[in-house]
């Protein structure tokens, strides 16, 4: 293996991951040793803080219920830097991480020790041949793509398979593919017909089409290679689609719907050949007709709630690490319950604590707050080896499926500040300087520490000022916050109709009034525009840029609520901090200057 090309690929040099090892073992949290890794670079290179982010995180692994093994052994081979054994390890498989690179080894183990997984660490993979005997795991990764003379990158099919006695999973990049990941979170490049067309000529880092990939690991002792998309590219992946059978599927969307070009490319069946990446897998012959894992986890799930067996419809790699699965009995009419769920599977440590607030929530809140409107919890435990929660799957569609059309987002705006204002726990609470602390100034507190930037620092003591003179002495309703109630967790019906909020997983019993539903507006106003979210505030915060159909539903929640219009003017001033704090006490860890990039504070 060529490890120039290895380490260009690194977005962590040597002596940065030394320094994170180095004040882990003199004392200092892993968390806090990344983030101010992230804190330097960024100030300098915010790029390659970008790609950091991108490769850490454990929803690279998110195709994992899609293997036929587990819990088993697994060896992953690829930058150590990367989450994907930390997902691996944390959906139940004993995990051995190979790198010819020692220092990225390093860092690899203080991450794992602080989340308190336990992966075998080996540097090697620097030649042909691996130092493992023949069918030494059960599920053998090879992330990176295939190796070519070029690049020196990556071990042939052959030893890949050699060292397998179960499967093979070869995570790489298309010849063909349309478009590539540029580093950043959710941003990817498109090329001109001329550059797609050098591209495909001359394919960097062994880059093969479907069917090249197919002959890499077509060996005798094996079964045919299966193909997965991960799209839209797999270093920044969401969707997991299979591309030899009809399930998982890809959503489509009313918003993609109008994409025409696109929409005429997947009707003649392009997608397989243009998809950017792909999760090939291949198993033994003796294994080639297991099951699959998540085809167990349903079957156990069906047992457990009563219900027929159903189908993965959709597998999604959530932006929060969480392999997401919807689905439903293949056949079955659009308004049949039974076997239409969904199955949120923790990919790290912090989503399986938010998954079960979420589940617990599901459970408590319709005693709490009659009529408003949640999934049914159907089932939360262990199972196949395997942590997971289930809940029955809303019908319609996620709001963000219905941005831009005015009337209809309207509806879906007022009906959702309707059902928030149920979500009150107390109805008149007068703010003295110790509920000041509580309720805000502690969050300003939080955001400022991790700011980044001193002219950050210095708006918000400025903004919590403001607010604390704003808000003394005042009285006001106080309500359960979801926290996160942007159009993607709020469910309805194409004319806008709520059948649902999802995703409880960082609530609170207790906080002000309001944040839920600015989160809304602002972000409904983001999407439509594809604004920043500090823009989309700014937007709504100015009398006169807000939206008379704005405007009505805020008022009519602070009306329904009994909360005075000028309070809740206050709280709008203050959201950028209330949606840090909320971020910060929930990420796995802090990404550098948010509040600055996000907001220009």
């Amino acid at each position: 293996m060529n490890l120039a090309s290895v380490e260009g690929d690194a977005p962590i040099l040597p002596e940065e991951s030394q320094r994170i090892v180095a004040a882990v073992h003199n004392g200092t949290s892993f968390r806090a040793a990344w983030e101010q890794f992230l804190l330097q670079v960024a100030e300098a290179e915010p790029e390659r803080a970008e790609r950091a982010m991108l490769l850490f995180r454990e929803g690279r692994g998110g195709w994992w219920p899609l293997v036929s093994g587990g819990p088993g052994t697994a060896l992953v081979l690829g930058n150590a830097i990367a989450g994907t054994a930390a997902a691996l390890a944390t959906a139940g498989f004993t995990v051995t991480q190979v790198d010819p690179r020692p220092h990225r080894l390093a860092f690899q183990g203080v991450r794992l020790a602080a989340a308190g997984r336990d992966v075998n660490l080996v540097a090697a993979g620097d030649g042909p041949r691996l130092p493992f005997e023949d069918r030494s795991f059960d599920l053998v990764v090879q992330e990176g793509g295939a190796p070519s003379p070029a690049s020196g990158w990556g071990h042939d099919g052959a030893e890949l398979l050699r060292i397998a006695r179960g499967e093979v999973v070869l995570i790489a990049d298309n010849r063909l593919g349309y478009k590539r990941s540029t580093g950043a979170r959710g941003e990817f490049r498109v090329p001109t017909p001329l550059t797609w067309i050098r591209a495909a000529a001359r394919p960097a880092r062994g880059e093969r089409t479907l069917v090249g990939y197919r002959e890499l690991l077509d060996d005798s002792g094996y079964g045919r290679p299966r193909a997965l998309a991960l799209y839209p590219h797999a270093d920044d992946f969401t969707h997991v689609v299979a591309l030899d059978e009809l399930h998982p599927k890809l959503h489509v969307g009313p918003m993609e719907r109008r994409n025409h070009l696109k929409m005429l490319a997947d009707s003649v069946g392009l997608f397989p050949v243009l998809t950017p990446s792909f999760a090939i897998i291949v198993a033994r012959r003796e294994r080639e007709h297991s099951s699959q894992r998540i085809e167990r986890l349903l079957e156990a799930l069906a047992d457990r709630i009563g219900e027929r067996v159903p189908r993965a419809e959709e597998l999604i790699a959530t932006r929060g690490n969480c392999s997401l699965v919807q689905t439903r009995i293949l056949g079955a009419p659009d308004d049949e319950r039974a076997g239409r769920w969904t199955v949120h599977v923790p990919l790290a440590p912090t989503q399986r604590a938010q998954c079960e607030r979420h589940f617990a929530q599901l459970e408590r809140l319709p005693a709490r707050f009659p009529g408003l409107p949640l999934p049914e919890p159907l089932f939360q435990g262990e199972l196949d080896g395997a942590w997971l929660t289930c809940e029955q799957r809303l019908g319609g569609l996620t709001a963000p499926q219905v941005t831009g059309r005015r009337e209809v987002v309207q509806r879906m705006l007022r009906e959702s500040g309707e059902h928030l204002a149920r979500l009150v726990v107390k109805q008149r609470h007068v703010v003295d300087a110790a509920s000041f602390e509580q309720l805000v100034g502690r969050r300003f507190e939080l955001a400022a520490r991790h700011a980044g930037i001193d002219t950050t620092r210095a708006a918000l003591e400025r903004m919590r000022d403001e607010a604390q003179k704003s808000l003394s002495g005042r009285e006001l309703p106080l309500v359960l916050v979801h926290g996160d109630v942007r159009g993607k967790h709020v469910q309805v019906q194409p004319d806008g109709a709520v059948l649902g909020f999802l995703d409880w997983g960082i609530s609170e019993p207790e906080g002000l009034p309001a944040f839920d539903l600015l989160h809304l507006v602002i972000h409904e106003r983001k999407q439509e525009h594809g604004l920043t979210v500090g823009e989309a505030w700014r937007l709504v915060r100015d009398p006169a840029t807000r939206r008379a159909s704005e405007r009505q539903v805020l008022e009519g929640y602070a009306r329904t609520i009994g909360l005075e219009l000028d309070l809740l003017e206050v709280v709008l001033d203050i959201y950028p901090v209330l949606v840090a704090d909320i971020a910060e006490r929930n990420w796995d860890y802090s990404r550098p200057r948010w509040l600055h990039r996000q907001f220009a504070l």
